[in-house]
């Protein structure tokens, strides 16, 4: 029995792949690199459970995908999503996980995608969806099928495949799976994930909607406390949201009064790929009055798909440590890990399962973070549409000039290190061979040298502190096609700029090392 304001350090997502044999990487590693198929059952743990085992994470949550039954509802024929031979259903991998996870001693929640659209663009038509129920009700979908072709990549694109929870129907259809799937496993706790995806209610309609989510959590905490009660214990209910409390009351999420009210235990916060815009300090303020933990989510993928090719090496280790130590020193009750199996960074590289999982036994706690080398970042822009409607505005990309463009920078307890060496480097795009950019953080002008497309320099020992910093970027001119300015002496200008494109920064690492 696991108490619902229990310490948990490292929450675990598995997204619950593989146990079907289209599932890409359907081999673990072993400490040789080779690769091998899940065979049996003590395969299907070994290939992501176990790593988890005698780490730092407490709670392990088993993806139960969509709502369909199987999950993904043995969909996209041309992917061959079949179970396991071995597993014979998805009941039974699922009971697998539980019963593994328990013999160590790790809490284990279910997790319910409440409104998944991968089908969007993964399927050419309703019957090829991961939900056969989109094919049996295409009238309880949020756009019609036509919405496909549209080429907004950001809304209605997707929406052609979303169910639309302003209507009865669609809430009952899930609140019945929610009572099935909760009363046939030994969970300890169940996940309502409205971040994968965000849309719930046709564009706009969100606001004026929210109090039919908020019927649909009523009517789960009291199926969930009856479930509970049968069992002899408390039933931990938990619900992933998006970056802020703002954002998800504008796309229906009313946790203002789901904390208040009493109807949640437990809080994930923000959806992994923007890490340093999500406002935890609000809902922190919103969780202590109600006795309810908050739990930021990082995914591996934190910075867009790109930084591996930026940066000329894999980072992941660094980033997820420089995100964990900025959310412990934000007072974050624990973290919750997603895609942790899924490193963008790690694709074709002979990376041992020991080196993929090394995280999970340092971030959970700050003092095990503490000497290691880590990339902190100011949070670009998502690469992925269905993040910029569900996070906080990033401050990146910028386009420089002389003003002085001020970037908030955030840094973990690393700052108070006098080993921790610090360097800025900011990859820009446009701009000319006489142009020149300046760093200036916290009122301290850093020297900078510029390398192809970055620019860099080193941070002298005490201008970085933990917490909040005050990073601005500027360059030598006033703008695209305009007077170059003279370094040594501001009010002087010189000539016009032979180059009228801008120059972009899109992205800002601070790498920490330490010797």
């Amino acid at each position: 029995m696991f108490d619902k304001h229990r310490k948990r350090r490292v929450i675990y997502n598995d997204d619950a792949d593989q146990q079907y044999d289209s599932y890409k990487s359907h081999y673990k590693y072993d400490k040789h690199n080779y690769k091998y198929d899940i065979l049996d059952e003590q395969d299907f743990i070994d290939s992501r459970t176990s790593p988890t085992f005698n780490t730092q994470v407490d709670t392990y949550v088993w993806c139960l995908g969509n709502g369909a039954d199987p999950p993904w509802g043995l969909s996209y024929p041309s992917r061959g999503f079949r179970p396991l031979p071995f597993l014979q259903n998805n009941q039974r991998a699922t009971d697998i996980i539980i019963e593994a996870c328990h013999q160590q001693g790790m809490e284990v929640w279910g997790s319910l995608r409440m409104n998944d659209i991968h089908d969007s663009f993964m399927a050419n038509s309703l019957e090829e969806s991961c939900e056969p129920i989109k094919a049996e009700h295409p009238e309880w979908l949020i756009e019609p099928l036509e919405s496909r072709h549209l080429s907004n990549e950001i809304t209605e694109r997707y929406l052609w495949t979303a169910l639309n929870f302003a209507l009865p129907e669609v809430r009952e259809y899930r609140l019945a799976y929610i009572e099935k799937t909760a009363s046939e496993h030994n969970f300890d706790g169940f996940e309502l994930d409205f971040t994968r995806f965000i849309w719930n209610f046709p564009l706009g309609e969100g606001v004026k909607n929210a109090y039919l989510m908020t019927k649909l959590l009523r009517q789960t905490r009291r199926i969930l406390d009856a479930i509970g009660e049968q069992r002899g214990r408390k039933y931990t209910l938990v619900v992933h949201v998006m970056d802020s409390p703002q954002v998800s009351l504008d796309l229906g999420l009313d946790v203002d009064t789901w904390v208040t009210e009493g109807l949640v235990d437990v809080l994930v916060v923000g959806m992994g790929y923007t890490a340093y815009v999500v406002r935890l300090d609000e809902w922190q303020k919103l969780a202590r009055s109600n006795n309810v933990q908050v739990y930021p989510s990082v995914n591996t993928n934190i910075f867009g798909t790109s930084w591996m090719e930026l940066l000329g090496r894999p980072v992941h280790h660094e980033a997820l440590r420089a995100a964990s130590d900025y959310y412990w020193h934000k007072g974050a009750n624990g973290l919750y890990v997603f895609n942790l199996f899924d490193q963008r960074d790690l694709r074709n590289a002979p990376f041992s399962q020991d080196y993929i999982y090394q995280p999970m036994s340092e971030i959970g706690d700050p003092a095990t973070l503490v000497g290691k080398n880590k990339l902190y970042a100011i949070q670009p822009s998502s690469d992925r549409g269905f993040c910029h409607q569900g996070s906080e505005k990033a401050p990146l990309p910028i386009a420089l000039d002389q003003s002085e463009h001020l970037l908030p920078l955030e840094i973990g307890f690393d700052a108070n290190s006098s080993q921790a060496k610090f360097t800025i480097r900011a990859w820009t795009t446009g701009g000319t061979k006489d142009d020149r950019v300046w760093f200036r953080l916290n009122n301290h002008l850093l020297e900078t040298r510029c390398e192809g497309q970055w620019y860099e320099a080193l941070v002298p020992h005490g201008v970085l502190r933990s917490g909040s910093n005050h990073l601005s970027i500027f360059c030598n001119r006033r703008g695209a096609g305009g007077r170059r300015l003279d370094p040594d002496h501001p009010e002087v200008y010189h000539g016009l700029s032979e180059d009228t494109s801008p120059i972009i920064v899109h992205r800002v690492f601070v790498p920490v090392s330490y010797t």
